[in-house]
């Protein structure tokens, strides 16, 4: 599997150190974002750097190659802040991309324009007199940007941005007829009905539909257990999920890597629950096999790694180290796994990093916890 390192592109460019020969070179050699009729106060974005906008901001200027998220936030009529909307973008060398504002759906939209190729010939032609108006990339912040998505290609963003090309914080669902309403499953064992559903906590949600087009278009993860286990293979899959692990990463490694990324950074950047349920569903498979550690070595020590940088981004409200936190327990068992597999060297450096970035300690992980001892289900 062939998959950069997240600081390997590291540019170490500062703007408060950046000399105005350097500037210019990026200028003229990076890619721009036009906007045109935000509301001055709105909450504008790029990547981690936000701010409220003026009256003469046109956009921003030296975005370096690569993938971008891209968001506004309205501001209401009493000075409440909308939720963030924005789109993910793959910026190419020199491209000029140009949005302007939807004042109904108070979002960046594409341009609507009777002649867009004319018009951006003349954007091209007078970029250097839009200068002025337009915010710098804020490249101090660039190198953690890299880290979180050093394996996202443009092929990842087609592959999983909403067909509307519009992200959102959460998706606009259908509405549901009572008829249609899920009524959920008879089971017959109380018991049974406890451990599936600690296996697939999705089984307790309803199963709501999106609007066509609004959702990112995720791979469709495998359960934990199939709904159609025996008693004793619910058992198996609670001590050891591989083959939910084998579903999702055979002969896929590579993509659900970038996959792995790009729903992240649509939590991270756009507050997106959607983004943010998929991150945390895969964590729980992968964290939750010893097996497929020993199978999916290079897979795993990659993930550790990004781990290492997308965690310290979480809300604080799964940073907290409690036995209530499910991220922080998978993450402890996913430690455990990686040590015995092997894998010492890259745990014992995501251990370190968590101590020091999220307070997270792991005393007695080597001790039998309860809850990894076999689960029984009575026939």
């Amino acid at each position: 599997m062939n998959m950069a390192s997240p600081a390997s592109n590291s540019t170490g460019l500062s703007l408060a150190t950046m000399s105005p020969a350097v500037a210019l070179a990026l200028f003229d050699n990076c890619a721009a974002l036009i906007i045109a009729g935000v509301p001055p106060g709105t909450e504008f974005g790029i990547d981690q750097h936000s701010f409220l906008i003026g009256e003469d901001f046109r956009g921003v200027k030296m975005i370096p190659e690569g993938v971008h998220f891209v968001y506004c936030a309205a501001k209401g009529a009493y000075g409440e802040t909308a939720p963030r909307v924005g789109f993910v973008h793959h910026f190419t060398r020199g491209e000029i991309v140009v949005r302007e504002w939807d004042h109904e759906k108070e979002e960046l939209r594409h341009r609507v324009h009777d002649n867009v190729e004319g018009e951006m010939a003349k954007i091209r032609e007078n970029l250097r007199n839009l200068d002025k108006y337009l915010a710098p990339y804020d490249y101090d912040k660039y190198t953690a940007w890299q880290k979180l998505t050093g394996n996202i290609t443009q092929n990842t963003v087609s592959r999983h941005s909403p067909d509307c090309g519009v992200i959102r914080n959460t998706v606009e669902l259908l509405s549901c007829p009572d008829e249609e309403r899920p009524r959920g499953q008879v089971i017959t064992s109380p018991r049974l009905s406890k451990i599936r559903a600690l296996v697939n906590d999705e089984e307790l949600l309803p199963n709501l539909k999106s609007i066509p087009g609004t959702a990112p278009k995720f791979t469709t993860l495998p359960l934990r257990c199939p709904k159609d286990a025996s008693p004793a293979d619910v058992s198996r899959h609670h001590m050891d999920c591989i083959e939910a692990v084998d579903l999702l990463l055979s002969s896929r490694e590579k993509v659900i890597f970038e996959e792995i990324e790009f729903s992240f950074i649509l939590f991270v950047c756009g507050h997106s629950v959607e983004g943010l349920s998929h991150w945390r569903k895969i964590l729980g498979l992968l964290a939750n096999s010893d097996q497929a550690v020993e199978k999916y070595r290079i897979f795993y020590r990659n993930y550790l790694t990004v781990l290492q940088y997308q965690l310290p981004e979480l809300p604080i409200e799964l940073m907290e180290q409690t036995q209530s936190n499910t991220v922080y327990l998978d993450v402890r068992k996913l430690l455990l796994n990686c040590y015995q597999a092997g894998l010492t060297s890259v745990a014992q450096t995501l251990e370190k990093s968590l101590k020091g970035s999220l307070l997270w300690k792991f005393e007695d992980l080597f001790s039998e916890d309860p809850d990894d001892l076999p689960t029984f289900v009575e026939l």
